[in-house]
This record gives structure tokens, sequence and C-alpha cells, in this order.
């Protein structure tokens, strides 16, 4: 059998996109996006600074993080009362899940199983580029189909939670799902609009740090408190306080963000997002079914990815995928409506 590790002499292009990371120490993928030259050669049109924020992106791969991180279950589902199935959104991880779990263990108690969808070839150890290929997608959709059918098939109830750009998922597979005699409750946190408008951000950045991969775009942009007014998704902390209760949660510990040149910094590609979003929705106009399980959905009124996030403009939206909806919609952006207060609220 040949070597397939990073340090091997073979052509190593495979490497990545080889199912099976959990072979890999971090050292050695870190090694591997670091160095490995076929792997650096795919990037193309480069800019001046390109180099030096992916240097620091490839080490932010292996950052502790609290909940942007593989760990996809989280309980006993032999002895559960309530079962979840989390489907993350663009660039998400199943750990995130983790942070909703003060609110669902005050609602549901501690007998509670979640499972998190989770695939290595979209893993928080996995460049962002390299996740969204088209037979990536086509792998992901099977995995929530065979996901949900096996849980539904197990538990009388299944509440599934979607972030963002997840649903999408959800809607292109939902005629795949059997679900039997089990009942499906769906809440979608941070719900994210069906189209991406083009980016000012590109246009500043992408001349300093961008690249292409595989014909799309991509550029790293900062996250700082003072360029909230640019974009409300610019800041980095979130100072919470409910009654009495007051935490501060950062947004590097629940998404991806690097450090370079002081500054938080993500890569982004307005070009990607396209390519996922249309190629969900191309199967959602195959089969053209709305879903019809009760559905619960936290929406932000200033969420930076809507042209326009006013409560009609996001209603409608969710009239052409939802026959039976409830929409809370929250004054925050995007990643800080999903605090425990809101999310207590959506699964109330």
């Amino acid at each position: 059998m040949n070597d397939t590790r990073p340090g091997a002499t073979q052509d190593a292009l495979s490497i990545p996109e080889a199912s099976a990371l959990a072979g890999y120490t971090d050292a050695e993928l870190l090694d591997f996006y670091t160095r490995h030259g076929g792997y650096r050669a795919r990037f193309e049109d480069k800019h001046r600074f390109t180099d030096r924020f992916l240097a620091r992106y490839h080490e932010s791969l292996f950052y502790y993080r609290h909940f942007y991180d593989d760990y996809a279950a989280v309980g006993d589902p032999e002895r559960c009362r309530e079962a979840f199935y989390f489907i993350p959104g663009y660039n998400g991880t199943p750990g995130q899940m983790r942070f909703g779990l003060p609110s669902l263990y005050q609602k549901f108690g501690r007998d509670i199983y979640l499972r998190g969808l989770y695939l290595d070839e979209f893993s928080s150890r996995r460049p962002s580029w390299m996740k969204y290929s088209a037979a990536n997608l086509a792998l992901r959709r099977r995995r929530i189909v065979d996901d949900l059918n096996e849980m539904s098939r197990r538990f009388r109830r299944l509440r599934i939670i979607v972030s963002s750009t997840g649903f999408y998922y959800l809607l292109a597979v939902w005629p795949e799902i059997e679900s039997g005699d089990c009942e499906h409750i769906l809440y979608w946190v941070s719900c994210a609009p069906d189209r991406v408008s083009p980016s000012r951000a590109e246009r500043l950045f992408y001349p300093l740090n961008g690249f292409t991969w595989e014909g799309r775009k991509w550029f790293a942009y900062p996250n700082q408190q003072a360029l909230r007014f640019i974009n409300p998704e610019c800041s980095t902390i979130k100072r919470w306080r409910h009654h009495r209760q007051a935490r501060t949660f950062f947004k590097n510990d629940l998404e991806s963000r690097f450090r370079c040149a002081g500054l938080s910094w993500d890569f982004a590609s307005p070009d990607c997002i396209t390519f996922a979003l249309e190629d969900n929705l191309q199967c959602f106009r195959r089969h053209g079914r709305k879903l019809e399980m009760k559905t619960h959905v936290l929406a932000a009124i200033r969420d930076g990815f809507w042209d326009d996030s006013s409560p009609a403009v996001i209603e409608a939206t969710m009239d052409r995928y939802l026959a039976r909806k409830r929409i809370i919609f929250k004054e925050t952006s995007h990643l800080w409506v999903v605090t425990p207060e809101n999310i207590a609220e959506l699964i109330g």
C-alpha cells in the first residue's frame, strides 16, 4: 500500500482530499499546507501580501478554540429523552452546536443527545477553499440524508437545528428523508439569504492579499470592533448581559479567524458561497417541495449578510421555502443573534 502521509515522496496532492484526516497530526498537516509544492502551486493570481496571510491562516487551523472544532456528538443516544441533529452553515463545524447547550439543558434537562453533521472533507483542520467542490457538496447532502434517516428510525421525535446557509442543504434533500413515525421540528438560527451580493471588501482586499483557487476568488477581510459601522459582522466580541448574568463571547471561539498585523481576519469567497448556494437551490428547484414541518426561525434585523434585513424581506424569503414557520426577529447581527436567551426563546 502506498504511503499517503504528508512526508511521503509520492505526489501528495491527494492528501488534503483524502477522507481520513484523523491519521495525520496537526504538525504534519501544517507542514503539508505550508511547504508542499504541489499544494502551493494551486494558488493562482496571488498578490503582495497573500503569502503572509496564508501562513497565518494555515497556523490558525490548529488554534485552540472552544467551539470551532470537529466534536460531533454530545450525550448518550440510548438514554436520551430528546434528540437533536445539527447542520452547520458555510464553513461551520459540528462543535458549534455546543454553544447552545446551556439553553437546551434549561429547556430539556441533561438527558439529551446531539449529533452534528460531520465529514472529514469539511473538517476545521482543512482550508476553506478545499472544502467546496461539487463532489464534496454531494457527499455532504448524502450524509445529511443518511444521518436523518437513521435518527428518524431511532427516535420518536427529532429536533433539527440548522445554522445560516446550512438550511439550504436540508432543503435540497428533504424529499429523501424518510420520517416514518418520527416527528420533525426545525430550528433555523441566524437565517441566511438565498443569494450573495457583490462584496465591497473583495474590491478592497483582493488586490492586497487575495488569490484564486479553481477559478474562485478568495481574500482575507478584517474583524475589528471599530469597523462595525461598515458591517455589523466585523465585530470580534459580544458583551452579553441578561438580567444579572454577564459574559464576554469571542468570535474566534465560534468561527474561523486568524491573527495577522494585529487584527483578526478570515478568508472569504463570495464566488464559493454562491456556488454552494446555487448547487443546493438547483436540487430544490428540481423537486420544488417546501419544508412542511413546524419551523422556528431566529432572524437578525442588523444582519450584515442580507442586502436588506428588514422583517418584510426576510419573511418573503422564508415564504419561498417554508410552509409552516414562526419567525423571531432580534435587533442584532448574524452571529450574535444566537445568545442563550434568544436560543431559549426559539426552542420555548
